[in-house]
Protein backbone atom coordinates (compact mmCIF):
# COMPACT_ATOMS: atom_id res chain seq x y z
CA UNK A 1 0.00 0.00 0.00
CA UNK A 2 1.19 3.40 -0.64
CA UNK A 3 2.14 5.16 2.29
CA UNK A 4 0.01 8.13 1.35
CA UNK A 5 -3.16 5.75 1.68
CA UNK A 6 -2.19 4.41 5.17
CA UNK A 7 -4.78 3.45 6.88
CA UNK A 8 -3.47 4.20 10.15
CA UNK A 9 -6.66 2.81 12.05
CA UNK A 10 -5.47 -0.61 10.98
CA UNK A 11 -2.84 -0.61 13.90
CA UNK A 12 -5.76 0.04 16.34
CA UNK A 13 -6.63 -3.82 15.90
CA UNK A 14 -4.05 -4.95 17.80
CA UNK A 15 -3.30 -3.95 21.90
CA UNK A 16 -2.89 -0.27 22.71
CA UNK A 17 1.23 -1.37 23.68
CA UNK A 18 1.71 -3.07 20.18
CA UNK A 19 0.06 -0.40 18.24
CA UNK A 20 1.76 2.68 20.09
CA UNK A 21 5.18 0.47 19.36
CA UNK A 22 4.04 -0.01 15.09
CA UNK A 23 3.33 3.63 15.44
CA UNK A 24 6.25 4.77 16.92
CA UNK A 25 8.69 2.50 14.30
CA UNK A 26 6.75 3.61 11.23
CA UNK A 27 9.22 5.94 9.07
CA UNK A 28 9.06 9.47 9.74
CA UNK A 29 7.15 10.93 6.97
CA UNK A 30 4.65 8.25 8.15
CA UNK A 31 4.40 9.31 11.62
CA UNK A 32 4.02 13.17 10.41
CA UNK A 33 1.32 12.23 8.39
CA UNK A 34 -0.54 9.88 11.25
CA UNK A 35 0.02 13.18 13.65
CA UNK A 36 -2.19 15.14 10.74
CA UNK A 37 -4.88 12.83 10.48
CA UNK A 38 -7.04 13.74 13.47
CA UNK A 39 -9.34 11.23 11.91
CA UNK A 40 -7.41 8.77 13.41
CA UNK A 41 -5.74 10.85 16.19
CA UNK A 42 -9.80 10.35 17.09
CA UNK A 43 -9.93 6.71 16.76
CA UNK A 44 -6.91 6.52 19.20
CA UNK A 45 -7.81 8.56 21.81
CA UNK A 46 -11.20 6.50 21.71
CA UNK A 47 -9.06 3.22 22.28
CA UNK A 48 -7.56 4.80 25.15
CA UNK A 49 -10.77 5.76 26.89
CA UNK A 50 -12.18 2.10 26.12
CA UNK A 51 -8.63 0.81 27.99
CA UNK A 52 -9.20 2.66 30.94
CA UNK A 53 -12.51 2.16 31.58
CA UNK A 54 -11.90 -1.42 31.53
CA UNK A 55 -8.73 -0.94 33.47
CA UNK A 56 -10.89 1.14 35.78
CA UNK A 57 -13.95 0.60 35.51
CA UNK A 58 -14.42 -2.72 35.14
CA UNK A 59 -11.08 -3.92 36.94
CA UNK A 60 -9.91 -5.95 34.57
CA UNK A 61 -6.34 -7.10 35.41
CA UNK A 62 -4.95 -7.01 31.81
CA UNK A 63 -6.42 -3.70 30.86
CA UNK A 64 -4.66 -2.03 33.78
CA UNK A 65 -1.39 -3.66 32.59
CA UNK A 66 -1.84 -2.35 29.25
CA UNK A 67 -2.50 1.04 30.79
CA UNK A 68 0.79 0.91 32.42
CA UNK A 69 2.91 -0.45 29.70
CA UNK A 70 2.03 2.48 27.29
CA UNK A 71 2.67 5.04 29.91
CA UNK A 72 6.12 2.79 30.66
CA UNK A 73 6.93 3.25 27.18
CA UNK A 74 6.32 6.82 26.84
CA UNK A 75 8.38 7.77 29.85
CA UNK A 76 11.17 5.80 28.97
CA UNK A 77 11.13 7.73 25.82
CA UNK A 78 11.07 10.65 28.06
CA UNK A 79 13.63 9.90 29.92
CA UNK A 80 15.96 8.81 27.20
CA UNK A 81 18.17 10.82 24.67
CA UNK A 82 17.69 11.00 21.20
CA UNK A 83 19.83 9.63 18.39
CA UNK A 84 21.02 12.31 15.40
CA UNK A 85 18.95 10.18 13.46
CA UNK A 86 15.77 10.70 14.91
CA UNK A 87 16.01 14.74 14.62
CA UNK A 88 13.19 14.72 12.23
CA UNK A 89 11.00 12.35 14.26
CA UNK A 90 8.20 14.35 15.56
CA UNK A 91 6.32 11.93 18.28
CA UNK A 92 4.83 14.11 20.83
CA UNK A 93 1.63 14.80 19.33
CA UNK A 94 0.39 11.24 19.79
CA UNK A 95 2.21 10.54 22.47
CA UNK A 96 0.78 13.23 24.57
CA UNK A 97 -2.47 12.41 22.92
CA UNK A 98 -2.21 8.86 24.63
CA UNK A 99 -0.27 10.06 27.68
CA UNK A 100 -2.60 12.97 29.07
CA UNK A 101 -5.61 10.56 28.93
CA UNK A 102 -3.95 7.58 30.61
CA UNK A 103 -2.63 9.63 32.87
CA UNK A 104 -6.02 11.39 33.63
CA UNK A 105 -7.65 7.63 34.39
CA UNK A 106 -4.49 6.84 36.63
CA UNK A 107 -4.56 9.71 38.81
CA UNK A 108 -8.39 10.11 39.10
CA UNK A 109 -8.48 6.47 40.28
CA UNK A 110 -5.24 7.02 42.53
CA UNK A 111 -7.51 10.34 44.16
CA UNK A 112 -11.01 8.39 44.88
CA UNK A 113 -8.35 5.80 47.12
CA UNK A 114 -7.83 9.47 49.55
CA UNK A 115 -10.18 9.79 52.36
CA UNK A 116 -11.10 13.16 51.88
CA UNK A 117 -10.31 14.05 55.75
CA UNK A 118 -6.29 13.55 54.38
CA UNK A 119 -6.93 16.18 52.30
CA UNK A 120 -9.12 18.52 53.93
CA UNK A 121 -8.90 20.58 57.66
CA UNK A 122 -4.96 21.00 57.16
CA UNK A 123 -2.86 23.79 58.98
CA UNK A 124 -2.45 26.73 56.91
CA UNK A 125 0.92 27.72 58.32
CA UNK A 126 4.16 26.13 57.03
CA UNK A 127 5.54 24.74 59.70
CA UNK A 128 2.66 23.32 61.34
CA UNK A 129 1.55 21.36 57.96
CA UNK A 130 4.83 20.03 58.19
CA UNK A 131 3.94 18.38 61.18
CA UNK A 132 0.46 17.21 60.38
CA UNK A 133 1.98 15.52 56.91
CA UNK A 134 4.37 13.77 59.00
CA UNK A 135 1.83 12.15 61.15
CA UNK A 136 -0.76 11.11 58.24
CA UNK A 137 2.82 9.54 57.30
CA UNK A 138 3.14 7.90 60.62
CA UNK A 139 0.12 7.14 60.47
CA UNK A 140 -0.40 5.20 57.03
CA UNK A 141 0.95 1.59 57.15
CA UNK A 142 3.82 2.21 54.23
CA UNK A 143 5.16 4.40 56.54
CA UNK A 144 6.28 1.25 58.49
CA UNK A 145 5.84 -1.34 56.59
CA UNK A 146 6.48 -4.89 57.41
CA UNK A 147 8.36 -6.19 53.71
CA UNK A 148 11.51 -3.86 55.97
CA UNK A 149 11.08 -4.14 59.43
CA UNK A 150 10.16 -7.39 59.41
CA UNK A 151 11.42 -9.40 56.55
CA UNK A 152 14.51 -7.94 55.98
CA UNK A 153 15.49 -6.85 59.07
CA UNK A 154 14.79 -10.58 61.48
CA UNK A 155 15.29 -12.93 58.01
CA UNK A 156 15.32 -11.28 54.47
CA UNK A 157 17.07 -13.59 52.57
CA UNK A 158 19.81 -12.69 49.70
CA UNK A 159 16.44 -13.38 47.18
CA UNK A 160 14.71 -11.21 49.03
CA UNK A 161 17.53 -8.60 48.55
CA UNK A 162 17.54 -9.41 44.78
CA UNK A 163 13.97 -8.97 44.60
CA UNK A 164 13.51 -5.51 46.08
CA UNK A 165 16.44 -3.90 44.03
CA UNK A 166 14.65 -5.14 40.99
CA UNK A 167 11.75 -3.64 42.04
CA UNK A 168 13.11 -0.54 42.95
CA UNK A 169 14.50 0.42 39.37
CA UNK A 170 10.89 1.79 38.81
CA UNK A 171 12.71 4.93 40.13
CA UNK A 172 16.36 5.04 41.63
CA UNK A 173 17.88 4.70 38.21
CA UNK A 174 15.77 8.04 36.84
CA UNK A 175 15.86 10.12 40.03
CA UNK A 176 18.49 12.37 39.58
CA UNK A 177 16.44 13.23 36.20
CA UNK A 178 13.29 13.91 38.34
CA UNK A 179 14.87 16.29 40.73
CA UNK A 180 16.18 17.98 37.38
CA UNK A 181 13.07 18.27 36.02
CA UNK A 182 11.42 19.51 39.07
CA UNK A 183 13.52 22.43 39.40
CA UNK A 184 11.92 24.05 36.34
CA UNK A 185 10.41 27.14 37.28
CA UNK A 186 11.18 27.64 40.70
CA UNK A 187 13.03 30.08 42.64
CA UNK A 188 14.79 30.85 45.59
CA UNK A 189 15.54 28.43 48.57
CA UNK A 190 13.15 26.02 46.96
CA UNK A 191 14.79 25.43 43.68
CA UNK A 192 18.50 25.25 45.56
CA UNK A 193 16.95 22.71 48.12
CA UNK A 194 15.86 20.32 44.64
CA UNK A 195 19.13 21.26 43.58
CA UNK A 196 20.90 20.61 46.40
CA UNK A 197 19.29 16.90 46.21
CA UNK A 198 19.76 16.69 42.62
CA UNK A 199 24.12 17.55 42.84
CA UNK A 200 23.90 14.82 45.65
CA UNK A 201 22.64 12.23 43.56
CA UNK A 202 25.76 13.35 41.32
CA UNK A 203 27.83 12.20 43.02
CA UNK A 204 28.75 15.86 44.26
CA UNK A 205 30.69 16.15 41.02
CA UNK A 206 32.19 12.85 40.99
CA UNK A 207 31.20 10.31 38.48
CA UNK A 208 32.23 7.48 39.84
CA UNK A 209 29.71 8.00 43.19
CA UNK A 210 27.05 9.09 40.72
CA UNK A 211 23.79 7.71 43.01
CA UNK A 212 22.77 5.65 39.79
CA UNK A 213 26.12 4.05 39.34
CA UNK A 214 26.21 3.24 42.43
CA UNK A 215 22.50 1.60 42.33
CA UNK A 216 23.43 -0.16 39.48
CA UNK A 217 26.50 -1.87 41.52
CA UNK A 218 24.24 -2.75 43.78
CA UNK A 219 22.26 -4.71 41.11
CA UNK A 220 24.95 -6.44 40.00
CA UNK A 221 26.07 -7.48 43.38
CA UNK A 222 22.88 -9.18 44.21
CA UNK A 223 22.77 -10.45 40.29
CA UNK A 224 19.71 -8.86 39.16
CA UNK A 225 20.62 -8.41 35.78
CA UNK A 226 18.10 -6.85 32.95
CA UNK A 227 16.77 -10.44 32.49
CA UNK A 228 15.80 -10.92 36.05
CA UNK A 229 14.35 -7.41 36.17
CA UNK A 230 11.90 -8.16 33.37
CA UNK A 231 11.04 -12.00 34.87
CA UNK A 232 10.63 -10.47 38.28
CA UNK A 233 9.31 -6.88 38.10
CA UNK A 234 5.64 -6.38 39.51
CA UNK A 235 3.05 -4.83 37.81
CA UNK A 236 2.39 -2.72 41.64
CA UNK A 237 6.12 -1.70 41.11
CA UNK A 238 5.11 -0.51 37.38
CA UNK A 239 2.41 1.54 38.43
CA UNK A 240 4.58 3.51 41.36
CA UNK A 241 7.01 4.17 38.85
CA UNK A 242 5.12 5.71 36.29
CA UNK A 243 3.20 7.85 38.84
CA UNK A 244 6.54 9.32 39.64
CA UNK A 245 7.47 9.85 35.97
CA UNK A 246 3.82 11.51 35.79
CA UNK A 247 4.20 14.04 38.77
CA UNK A 248 7.41 15.01 37.84
CA UNK A 249 7.12 15.39 34.16
CA UNK A 250 3.96 17.78 34.28
CA UNK A 251 4.35 21.27 35.63
CA UNK A 252 0.47 21.19 36.61
CA UNK A 253 1.40 18.30 38.74
CA UNK A 254 4.44 20.00 40.63
CA UNK A 255 2.94 20.38 44.05
CA UNK A 256 1.75 16.27 43.63
CA UNK A 257 4.90 15.41 42.81
CA UNK A 258 6.72 17.96 46.31
CA UNK A 259 4.67 15.70 48.66
CA UNK A 260 5.02 12.42 46.38
CA UNK A 261 9.20 12.71 46.63
CA UNK A 262 8.98 14.21 50.00
CA UNK A 263 7.42 11.21 51.59
CA UNK A 264 10.16 9.54 49.47
CA UNK A 265 12.84 10.55 51.06
CA UNK A 266 11.21 10.84 54.64
CA UNK A 267 11.09 7.44 54.39
CA UNK A 268 13.98 5.75 52.96
CA UNK A 269 16.71 6.15 55.61
CA UNK A 270 14.19 3.70 58.01
CA UNK A 271 13.85 1.57 54.78
CA UNK A 272 17.52 1.43 53.48
CA UNK A 273 18.44 1.15 56.97
CA UNK A 274 17.00 -2.36 56.84
CA UNK A 275 18.74 -3.20 53.62
CA UNK A 276 21.71 -2.43 55.05
CA UNK A 277 21.64 -4.27 57.91
CA UNK A 278 20.54 -7.68 55.91
CA UNK A 279 22.75 -7.26 53.29
CA UNK A 280 25.58 -7.48 55.72
CA UNK A 281 23.73 -10.04 57.60
CA UNK A 282 24.86 -11.99 54.39
CA UNK A 283 28.12 -10.86 54.13
CA UNK A 284 27.80 -9.76 50.47
CA UNK A 285 30.17 -7.42 48.54
CA UNK A 286 30.71 -4.18 50.40
CA UNK A 287 30.75 -2.10 46.67
CA UNK A 288 26.89 -2.84 46.54
CA UNK A 289 25.42 -1.47 49.50
CA UNK A 290 27.30 2.03 49.37
CA UNK A 291 24.29 2.94 47.28
CA UNK A 292 22.12 2.41 50.64
CA UNK A 293 24.40 3.21 53.11
CA UNK A 294 25.12 6.54 51.59
CA UNK A 295 21.28 7.23 51.48
CA UNK A 296 20.53 6.87 54.96
CA UNK A 297 22.22 9.92 56.44
CA UNK A 298 21.77 11.52 53.15
CA UNK A 299 18.14 11.08 52.90
CA UNK A 300 17.48 12.04 56.17
CA UNK A 301 19.34 16.19 55.17
CA UNK A 302 17.50 15.86 52.50
CA UNK A 303 14.15 15.06 53.79
CA UNK A 304 14.30 17.71 56.88
CA UNK A 305 15.38 20.25 53.60
CA UNK A 306 12.62 19.38 51.86
CA UNK A 307 9.96 19.76 54.80
CA UNK A 308 11.72 23.15 55.68
CA UNK A 309 12.81 24.80 52.11
CA UNK A 310 10.08 23.25 50.04
CA UNK A 311 6.77 22.27 51.63
CA UNK A 312 6.93 24.82 54.53
CA UNK A 313 7.52 28.52 52.45
CA UNK A 314 4.76 26.96 49.51
CA UNK A 315 2.29 26.38 52.19
CA UNK A 316 2.63 29.47 54.25
CA UNK A 317 2.68 31.47 50.46
CA UNK A 318 -0.60 30.10 49.59
CA UNK A 319 -2.69 27.60 51.98
CA UNK A 320 -4.36 26.10 48.86
CA UNK A 321 -1.58 23.71 47.89
CA UNK A 322 -1.85 22.09 51.26
CA UNK A 323 -4.11 19.89 49.58
CA UNK A 324 -1.88 18.97 46.58
CA UNK A 325 1.09 18.30 48.86
CA UNK A 326 -1.27 15.75 51.10
CA UNK A 327 -2.55 14.08 47.60
CA UNK A 328 0.60 13.85 46.54
CA UNK A 329 1.97 12.16 49.93
CA UNK A 330 -1.33 10.04 50.04
CA UNK A 331 -0.62 8.61 46.60
CA UNK A 332 3.40 7.57 47.62
CA UNK A 333 2.19 6.06 50.39
CA UNK A 334 -0.63 4.24 48.42
CA UNK A 335 0.68 3.05 45.60
CA UNK A 336 4.46 2.07 47.40
CA UNK A 337 2.01 0.22 50.34
CA UNK A 338 0.60 -1.86 47.66
CA UNK A 339 4.01 -2.92 45.96
CA UNK A 340 5.20 -3.70 49.03
CA UNK A 341 2.59 -5.68 49.73
CA UNK A 342 2.81 -7.66 46.69
CA UNK A 343 6.61 -8.14 46.72
CA UNK A 344 6.28 -9.39 50.60
CA UNK A 345 3.33 -12.13 48.99
CA UNK A 346 5.79 -13.20 45.99
CA UNK A 347 8.73 -13.24 48.67
CA UNK A 348 6.89 -15.70 50.79
CA UNK A 349 5.82 -17.62 48.20
CA UNK A 350 9.23 -17.76 46.35
CA UNK A 351 10.44 -19.51 50.40
CA UNK A 352 7.70 -21.85 50.30
CA UNK A 353 8.51 -22.91 46.39
CA UNK A 354 12.41 -23.41 47.75
CA UNK A 355 11.50 -24.93 50.87
CA UNK A 356 9.35 -27.09 48.93
CA UNK A 357 12.22 -28.35 46.70
CA UNK A 358 14.37 -29.00 49.81
CA UNK A 359 12.47 -31.68 51.28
Amino acid sequence: MDTMDTDFTALLDNSLPAALRALLALPADDLRRASGDYGFRGELAAACRALTARAYGKAEHTALEEVHAVLALIYDRDFSGVAVTDTDREEQPILRDVAALLEHAVLRHETERVPARELTCYPETGPEYVRWLKAMVSRHPAGWHPLYHQRLAEHGSVEDLRLLLAQETNLDPRFDDILAAMQIGRQGAEKMEIAANYWDEMGNGDHTLVHTTLFGRALEAVGADPRYIRETFLPEAAVSGNISSLLALSRRHYYKAVGYFGVTEYLAPRRFRCVVDAWRGHDLDEVGIVYHDLHIGVDAGHAAGWFKNVVSPLVTADPRVGREIALGAAIRLNTSKDYLDALLRRMHATERVAASAAS
